[in-house]
């Protein structure tokens, strides 16, 4: 019997008497603290939340406090970390999960990314790579098909945001080939483009997420499925089996937020052009701050770009080259530049030549800049001693070959 949908995304009223959020109920146990089952025969129904942020991008909470959350105060059974343009944080978590199975006993996490692409957001699931932002929509979702993923239409008709980045791909949902269609979304903002996804649904599977950027929201809205593992929950969207449920949260629970934020001295609204990369020894960090457009993008390494780090810088910026993204490597918090690190920068620069798109290093630290005079490349490598110099110049495409 398939499962029946009800996706409107109703607020709930908040005050006295409120009900908790269906998120945060706790299941039926048996004496052992086990799930029971509502018959003997009857298969287990579990949910998952799809759509979450953490501090790799623009939410609030780190990978940790996440998963904390998610076990202590959510019935969630399989939870896809999705961060801007970034992997890292899911690889994090999924590492984390993985470490601790004593705590995350009941937690599956699925490596996700919501790539940036040029009409706006989708959301990758069961991802292998990194996937680089910029392109166009049709080519990131064969991009996250080709690595054997899921590819989501997240928030398609958000439109009351626009203007800080919260941007979906439209009447797109129609003709891309998409396994799913995010119909529940618990931004406060998403109550009427909820149904407008639904409506524009067709034959594709549904799923509904928190797109939670703060530890209150995580869970609102999720995607009931038949099963408990990741593996159920793909054959799921596949068989198009799931259902979208939950609720966006309210103005109570958004003041909450807003509150302890500001206490804090912390920004309130979300960055979507800020996301971080990290070596899986954590050696390296990679800061990406990426243009409006997302034609352009500053790529800032901070600690030793030795041999630890060639093989992670040097595919995000070949990767980012190849999406026609202009690029700007700044050096400034650079500790240690080895031979290898030097490879990392030539390969981003072949690849921009290769893809016709600016290339330029930038306020090179003074270990930079010997190991550039060492290797006798910083006659050759476009750089420039100042910030804003840089990016004009990968911008404009000049030719920056002469040191400032």
């Amino acid at each position: 019997m398939p499962l029946v949908a009800h996706p409107g995304c109703d607020v709930p009223a908040e005050g006295p008497g409120e009900r908790a959020p269906a998120s945060l109920e706790s299941p039926r146990r048996s004496a052992d603290g086990a799930e029971m089952r509502e018959g003997a025969a009857a298969e287990v129904t579990s949910r998952a939340d799809l759509h979450l942020h953490t501090t790799f991008s623009d939410g609030t909470a780190t990978p940790e406090e996440t998963l904390n959350f998610l076990a202590a105060r959510t019935t969630i059974r399989v939870v896809a970390i999705t961060d801007h343009d970034t992997i890292d944080g899911a690889l994090r978590a999924r590492r984390y999960v993985d470490e601790h199975r004593d705590v995350f006993a009941g937690i599956e996490v699925i490596v996700g990314e919501e790539v940036s692409t040029r009409e706006g957001h989708v959301i990758g699931l069961f991802l292998q790579e990194w996937i680089p932002p910029g392109m166009d929509a049709a080519r990131t979702v064969a991009e996250i098909h080709r690595q054997g993923g899921i590819a989501i239409a997240a928030h398609p008709y958000t439109n009351l945001m626009r203007w800080n980045d919260l941007v979906g791909v439209g009447d797109l949902v129609r003709s891309l080939p998409f396994d799913a269609v995010e119909i529940r979304n618990a931004n406060f903002t998403e109550f009427l483009s909820n149904r407008k996804a639904e409506r524009n649904l067709g034959a594709k599977a549904q799923v509904g997420s928190s797109d939670g950027h703060f530890l209150e929201s995580v869970g609102r809205c999720f995607t009931s499925f038949r099963g408990e593992s990741t593996a159920d929950l793909r054959a799921a969207i596949e068989g198009r089996a799931t259902r979208a449920e939950g609720s966006c949260y309210g103005v109570r629970t958004l003041s909450r937020f807003v509150a302890r934020r500001l206490r804090a001295g912390q920004r309130v609204l979300p960055d979507r052009r800020h996301f971080w990369r990290e070596s899986a020894d954590r050696e390296l960090a990679i800061e990406v701050h990426e243009s409006p457009r997302r034609d352009a993008a500053v790529v800032t390494p901070v600690g030793r770009l030795d041999h630890h780090a060639l093989a992670e810088l040097k595919s995000m910026l070949v990767r980012l080259a190849e999406a026609d993204v202009s690029l700007v490597v700044d050096l400034a918090r650079v500790t240690e530049l080895t031979p290898h690190g030097v490879t990392a920068l030539v390969a981003g620069f072949h690849a921009a030549e290769r893809r016709g798109t600016g290339y330029c290093l930038a306020s090179p630290s003074r270990a930079s800049l010997r190991a550039l005079e060492g290797s006798l490349l910083h006659d050759h490598l476009p750089w420039t001693a100042d910030l804003g110099e840089a990016q004009r110049r990968a911008g404009s495409l000049v030719p920056a070959t002469a040191s400032a």
